[in-house]
């Protein structure tokens, strides 16, 4: 019995592990001036310090979905027969992150090319997910609690989870 209870033990734990990721998505919209959408956009997303080329192709609805990115910053190249090049570079992806970044072609002759640099913004649209980062200062900075039958005093600790509970 108590194998069995091992087992499935480690089964879980081992699931848990696989449900983490380290990569990241980018999705987004490809439309001319007029915010008609382009189907069949080669779309390519190049890993800066690898070089490692992620390609993509835009949907008959004109989006793209790059998914699996591992975390570092990208260079995002659009190429349209008829449009400008689009090229922007300074994306920084993070774990687990998604990124939308929505690309609007300029008419053009293809030896022309558009240069966005800029990071993209940090409000999410594609989920609902909220998140805040806690750094050590911010801990350090939580007031004193007491632990046990003890008020707040001197022999309190400073914990996060404490301080929720109260």
């Amino acid at each position: 019995m108590k194998s069995l209870l091992r087992s499935v033990c480690l089964s879980l734990l081992a699931w848990t592990a696989f449900a983490q990721s380290d990569r990241g998505t980018i999705t987004g919209t490809v439309q001319d001036p007029a915010g008609a959408v382009i189907a069949n956009a080669a779309i390519e997303a190049r890993h800066l310090e690898t070089g490692t080329v992620y390609p993509a192709v835009s949907t008959n609805t004109g989006n793209f979905t790059i998914p699996q990115l591992p975390v570092g910053t990208y260079e995002v190249d659009v190429t349209v027969p008829g449009f400008k090049k689009f090229a922007r570079s300074g994306i920084t992806m993070g774990t687990a992150q998604t990124l939308r970044i929505d690309i609007n072609l300029e008419v053009g002759a293809a030896t022309e090319s558009v240069t966005v640099q800029a990071d993209v913004s940090l409000l999410k649209t594609e989920s609902a997910d909220v998140s805040h980062n806690v750094t050590v200062q911010n801990l350090n900075e939580l007031p004193m609690l007491g632990v046990g039958s003890a008020a707040a005093g001197s022999s309190g600790i400073r914990s996060a989870s404490s301080l929720t509970t109260r």
